[in-house]
């Protein structure tokens, strides 16, 4: 057998040294390939937490699905119910030569009539006109009534009553105020386009 310099020490040094060598290949394996999976294992579970709550998360959507459809299904029908009172684009020049024929058929003298620019809004124009008549508590009253009869929607607003400086038997008040139809719109309109004229 070759001599070495293990061979000369002691069996407790022999013993020691082979100790010392076992620790280290033990510390090396350790950090060089146990500590490495350990991590990857971490990384792996960190990864699979995140998707199990991203499961979890989809489920309770998925359970809702339903509940959310009955919703849009709501809304939807809301918004046919809406269409059905505001009207189209076209009609509202029609629409409002209908308010100007019930406000004569009122018997009110109509002092003014003119459009004012339209206003854009989330789903729906405005298009206001501002209208001033002159006649009675009573004739007005039944104009305002039949107007809120109409099958789509136009609104008074900003009302202004004021009496006659001379007062007559068909001419006790003067009104202004704004009467607005609404149009639907599946786009938002270009803001600042003015109405349509007068009605004629």
């Amino acid at each position: 057998m070759a001599d070495n310099a293990l061979t000369r020490l002691p069996v407790a040094g022999q013993l020691a040294v082979s100790i010392g060598a076992g620790l280290a290949i033990g510390a090396a394996f350790y950090f060089l390939f146990y500590q490495a999976k350990v991590e990857e294992k971490d990384q792996k579970q960190s990864q699979l937490d995140a998707l199990q709550k991203t499961i979890r998360e989809l489920e309770i959507t998925v359970a809702k699905l339903p509940e959310f459809e009955k919703e849009v299904r709501a809304l939807e029908e809301k918004l046919e119910v809406l269409k059905r009172f505001l009207p189209a684009e076209r009609e509202t020049p029609d629409l409002m030569r209908k308010v100007h024929s019930l406000a004569t058929g009122a018997s009110l003298t109509i002092m003014k009539f003119d459009a004012s620019p339209q206003v854009s809004k989330d789903f729906y124009i405005e298009y206001p006109y501002q209208v001033e008549v002159n006649g009675t508590y009573h004739n007005l009253g039944v104009f305002f009534d039949r107007m809120g009869r109409l099958p789509r929607l136009v609104n008074a607003s900003q009302i202004n009553i004021s009496a006659q400086a001379t007062q007559r038997a068909a001419q006790t008040i003067n009104a202004k105020f704004t009467a607005t139809t609404y149009v639907y719109q599946e786009k938002p309109a270009q803001p600042g386009r003015p109405g349509g004229g007068p009605p004629r």
